[in-house]
C-alpha cells in the first residue's frame, strides 16, 4: 500500500517544486531541536488517508537526538512505526482528511520512541497529500533553554533565541499556505505570529480604491479581540497619514510605537479628526511592518503586545516581523488570484445556464444547479428551457464530460447549438444529430463527449404531449398524479463519439398534475461518507414522498435528500430541472 520515494532511505527526499524541503526553510528545520518531517498520504481505493510515507526528515528526526548531538544508530526511516502506538498517527491522518491542523502532547510508544519526555506535536497539511508533523523538544527542557522565556508560549524578554526564531518561522511556513481560500489564508497570516511573537494582529490590504481595509485579526485574548476588531471599526487608516498603517503602506518602512489607536490613525494629519472610540490600553506597543511582494506593497501587518508581561518590540522583533510578512506575501498573493479565478469560473459558469426560467402558460418550471469541488472548477453540467415554435416549448438537460474551461466552452456549443437547430425542427432526436454533428466538429484535442436529454412540450386538450429523445443520458423520471414514478425515453447513443448515433423520438402525454423530472448523473452518483450513492432508488423514494408537490417544493426536497445523503460539497456537479403540468 505504500510507496518508495527516491532519497527517503537517508530521509532526505529530494525536493519537488511542492515539496518543503528545499531552500531557506528546509535549512532552518536542520537547525531546529524539533524533530520535523514531510510524509506522503497512503489512501485507500475511496481516497481516504489510511498510512503516511515518509519524504523528508530533519537531522533530529533523523538521529532520534536533538540537532548538534552525536547520532545513534544513524539515519532512521522507521518514524512512523515509533508513533502508531500513542495517538499522533490517527491525528495526523485527520489532519489529511479534513485540513485543519492540530497540536497536542502524547507519551512515546516505548523505549524505541524519538524521545522518552514528554512530547507536543503539531500537524499541518501541505497542499492535498503532504503532511508537516513537528515532534517538539521536552516541554521542561524547552522552557528552561530559553532564557527570560514564559512556559505558555510567549517570550518577556521580547524576543527569545535564534533556535527560537527558527522555530517561529518553520511553524508559520507549516501554517502560511495550506489553504488556498481567501478567508482561511488571511487567517493563517495573523494567526502565525500569536501568541508566539506577539499578542494580536491586524493584518490591512489595500483594495481596489487604494484604502486600507481590515482583512484579518487574531488576538490570544477574545476580549482584547473584540475591543481591537471595534478600533479597527471605527478608525479605518488613512493612506495619507503620517504615521500607522497608511504610512507604512505608503512609505514600504515599518513603523512601532506605544499607541495602538495611533497605528490605526484615520487623519492624514497626526491629531487631526482623531475619534475616540473605546481603545486597548494606550501602553500597548505596536509593531506595523509592509507585506509586499515583487515591489508591490500589499498592505500591512500590525503586531501588538500588552503593556503587562511582555516588552515592546526590539529591533530583533523588527527582522522577524519582516521575514514573516515576507513569507506571508505569497500566500495573501495566491489567495487573492485563486479567489479571482474561482470569480471568473463562477461568472462564467452562470452565463452558461439562462438567466431566469421563462414563464410557460400551463407549466410550473423549478430548476436547481450545483457546483463540484467548492465551487472552485467549471462544471460541464447544463439545463436550458426556450420557446422553439408558436406553442412549441423545448427543454434541454445535458453534461459535457469533464471539467474547466474546455468543458465550459463545450457546455456553451451544445446549448447554443440546441437553440439555434430548435426554431427550426421540433424533433428531439434531429437536435441531437446537430449537436452530435457539431461535437464532433471540434478539433481532437478539445473533443469530448456529452449526454443530453431533450423535450419539446406542446399543450394537447388540458395537458401536454411530450416529445423525448436521450442521448446517452439518464432517463427523467415521470411521476403520475396518482404518485406513480415511471422512467421515461428511449437509451441512445452517447453524443460526439460516433458519426451515427442511435437516437429514437419517444411521445408522451402529461395530464395535470404529472411532473417530469430531469437530472444529470451527479445527482444519482453522489456518495455518502460510507459510499453508498444515492441512485435512482434515492429519486424514486422522494419522489413517490411527494406526490401532488409542486415542481419548486420537489426540487427543494430532493435537494435536501441530496444534502442528508452527505452534507460534503458533492466532489461532481449536477443539475435539477423539474416540468409540472398545473
Amino acid at each position: 500500500m505504500t510507496r518508495a520515494v527516491p532519497g527517503a532511505e537517508d530521509g532526505r527526499a529530494g525536493a519537488s517544486e511542492d515539496g518543503p524541503a528545499d531552500g531557506l526553510l528546509a535549512e532552518a528545520f536542520e537547525l531546529l531541536p524539533d524533530a520535523v518531517s514531510v510524509s506522503v498520504a497512503v489512501r485507500d481505493a475511496d481516497g481516504r488517508a489510511v498510512d503516511l510515507c515518509l519524504e523528508y526528515a530533519n537531522a533530529a528526526a533523523r538521529s532520534g537526538r536533538a540537532a548538534g548531538t552525536t547520532p545513534t544508530g544513524g539515519p532512521r526511516g522507521g518514524l512512523w512505526s515509533r508513533t502508531a502506538g500513542d495517538g499522533v498517527l490517527a491525528a495526523c491522518l485527520d489532519v489529511l482528511e479534513t485540513g485543519l491542523p492540530k497540536h497536542g502532547v502524547f507519551t512515546p510508544a516505548g523505549k524505541g520512541a524519538h524521545r522518552t519526555a514528554d512530547h507536543e506535536y503539531r500537524a499541518f497539511r501541505m497542499g492535498k497529500d503532504r503532511l508537516l508533523l513537528v515532534l517538539c523538544t521536552d516541554r521542561r527542557t524547552r522552557a528552561g533553554e530559553r532564557t527570560g522565556t514564559r512556559s505558555d508560549g510567549g517570550d518577556a524578554g521580547g524576543g527569545g533565541d535564534d533556535r527560537e526564531r527558527l522555530r517561529i518561522l518553520a511553524d508559520a511556513g507549516a501554517v502560511l499556505g495550506t489553504s488556498l481560500d481567501r478567508g482561511a489564508a488571511l487567517d493563517a497570516v495573523t494567526e502565525s505570529v500569536v501568541p508566539h511573537v506577539a499578542d494580536g494582529c491586524l493584518l490591512y490590504l489595500v483594495d481596489d480604491t487604494g484604502l486600507p481595509t481590515l482583512a484579518a485579526l487574531a488576538h490570544r485574548d477574545p476580549h482584547r479581540r473584540r475591543e481591537l476588531r471595534d478600533l479597527a471599526g471605527s478608525s479605518p487608516p488613512h493612506p495619507d497619514s503620517e504615521d500607522g498603517v497608511g504610512a507604512v503602506i505608503r512609505t514600504g518602512r515599518h513603523e512601532r510605537g506605544t499607541d495602538v489607536a495611533r497605528a490605526l490613525a484615520p487623519s492624514p494629519h497626526a491629531g487631526e479628526g482623531r475619534r475616540a472610540p473605546r481603545r486597548p490600553s494606550p501602553a500597548d506597543s505596536w509593531l506595523a511592518v509592509p507585506v509586499g511582494r515583487s515591489g508591490t506593497v500589499l498592505g500591512a501587518m500590525v503586531l501588538v503586545r500588552a503593556a503587562s508581561g511582555r516588552s515592546p518590540f526590539t529591533e530583533e522583533d523588527v527582522a522577524l516581523a519582516l521575514e514573516l510578512s515576507r513569507r506571508a506575501a505569497p500566500a495573501i498573493e495566491n489567495a487573492r488570484r485563486h479567489a479571482e479565478q474561482a470569480e471568473v469560473a463562477r461568472r462564467l459558469q452562470e452565463s452558461l445556464l439562462p438567466r431566469a426560467l421563462p414563464d410557460v402558460p400551463g407549466l410550473e418550471l423549478c430548476a436547481r444547479h450545483h457546483p463540484g469541488e467548492k465551487g472552485t472548477l467549471m462544471g460541464g453540467d447544463f439545463y436550458d428551457v426556450f420557446p422553439s415554435g408558436r406553442r412549441d416549448w423545448t427543454v434541454t438537460v445535458g453534461d459535457v464530460a469533464g471539467k474547466g474551461p474546455r468543458a465550459a466552452a463545450l457546455t456553451g456549443l451544445v446549448r447554443h447549438t440546441v437553440r439555434a437547430v430548435g426554431r427550426s425542427t421540433a424533433d428531439p432526436a434531429d437536435l441531437l444529430r446537430a449537436v452530435n454533428t457539431a461535437l464532433l466538429d471540434e478539433p481532437a484535442p478539445t473533443r469530448r463527449f456529452c449526454t443530453t436529454a431533450c423535450a419539446t412540450l406542446r399543450p394537447e386538450g388540458s395537458g401536454m404531449r411530450l416529445a423525448l429523445a436521450l442521448g446517452g443520458h439518464p432517463h427523467p423520471l415521470l411521476r403520475r398524479s396518482d404518485g406513480t414514478v415511471v422512467p421515461v425515453g428511449h437509451p441512445g447513443t452517447l453524443l460526439g463519439v460516433v458519426d451515427g448515433p442511435r437516437l429514437r423520438t419517444v411521445h408522451h402525454t402529461l395530464d395535470p398534475g404529472d411532473l417530469l423530472l430531469f437530472y444529470t448523473d451527479g445527482v444519482t452518483e453522489h456518495r455518502s461518507d460510507d459510499g453508498v450513492m444515492l441512485g435512482e432508488e434515492g429519486l424514486h423514494a422522494v419522489l413517490t414522498r411527494t406526490a401532488g408537490a409542486s415542481a419548486e417544493a420537489t426540487v427543494r426536497l430532493l435537494e435536501e435528500e441530496i444534502a442528508a445523503h452527505d452534507p460534503r460539497t458533492p466532489v461532481d456537479d449536477f443539475a435539477i430541472l423539474g416540468v409540472r403540468v398545473r
